[in-house]
């Protein structure tokens, strides 16, 4: 399989990481070929009629995953009406929001009765979809916050673990934290818990993704039989890096269920089981969870 390490080490390559900016005068330039590359083949895209009007620049996709943008975004969107019964008159806030990755699909969903709030780190991708996006769809709002990461954001001035949404209380439906967990360590989840049960209505819900571990899955994980390599044991939480811990982060089911039930969110069912726990093969998808507010 490829070493989850290699995907780190892509990712610095992107303007989006500390290690760039840090680096050597050779690694600064390997860094600006790989986003020439990139914008190269956003080129070739338009030129053959493959750019979809809200499809984001590929230095934009790239720090949201490999997968192809449109598509996943559009499974994603697809379950959230089928488990979530998302509809035209229903308010989305949208945790992490990246580059568009969920907004882009619900736009044909959400109606005028309806609204979408995203906030993410990454300050070009909130700036493009605030351009692309939200002209055609006024209902639709990008909120850039300040928020130290060491991979995203490694100079913002906010800490995740204080942080609050830029929401009022309970003016969402739906909660959506999509690879947003993964990068959360305990105290950050735990505040990103809180403000999600804060902003919900009471029976709404937080859909999320993320990284989680039973006994079976802990074992794949010693074994190296997991597409993703967490080899940092903390407990009740996994790291993939030492360095940069908040690269990938991976929690325990029970204290993820049990964090969220102090904060008055509950598992509606099970979690679905992703593919990265259970094989190494590539790519694979992650847990999803659907945490309901009483």
């Amino acid at each position: 399989m490829p070493d989850s390490r290699s995907e780190l080490k892509a990712l610095k390559a992107t303007k989006y990481t500390s290690t760039v900016r840090a680096s050597s005068a050779s690694d600064q330039l390997r860094a600006s070929g790989y986003r020439a590359g990139l914008r190269i083949l956003d080129l070739a895209d338009r030129l053959r009629g493959r750019n979809h009007e809200l499809l984001p620049p590929r230095r934009y996709r790239r720090f949201v995953g490999n997968g192809d943008f449109l598509k996943v975004g559009r499974q994603i969107t697809d379950y959230m009406q089928a488990e979530l019964g998302v509809g035209p008159a229903h308010d989305v806030l949208d945790a992490g929001c990246g580059a568009g990755r969920i907004a882009v699909p619900l736009t044909d969903v959400l109606g005028e009765k309806g609204s979408y709030l995203g906030f993410d780190i990454v300050p070009h991708a909130i700036e493009w979809c605030s351009s692309a996006i939200t002209p055609k769809y006024p209902n639709f709002r990008f909120e850039h916050v300040d928020i130290r990461q060491e991979i995203y954001n490694p100079d913002g001035k906010l800490r995740a673990a204080d942080f609050r949404f830029p929401a009022e209380d309970s003016a969402f439906d739906v909660v959506a934290m999509v690879g947003l967990i993964s990068h959360l360590l305990p105290p950050e989840l735990d505040n990103y818990l809180t403000e999600a049960a804060r902003t919900l209505r009471p029976g709404g819900t937080c859909f999320a993704t993320a990284y989680l571990v039973d006994d079976k899955v802990a074992e794949n994980i010693a074994q190296g039989r997991t597409a993703f390599t967490f080899t940092n044991n903390h407990g009740e939480y996994y790291v993939h890096s030492k360095e940069e811990p908040t690269y990938a982060i991976a929690y325990r089911v029970e204290y993820l269920r049990a964090a969220a039930a102090r904060y008055g969110l509950h598992l509606r069912r099970e979690p679905k089981p992703g593919t990265w726990g259970t094989s190494n093969e590539r790519p694979a998808t992650m847990d999803l969870l659907i945490l309901e507010r009483g």
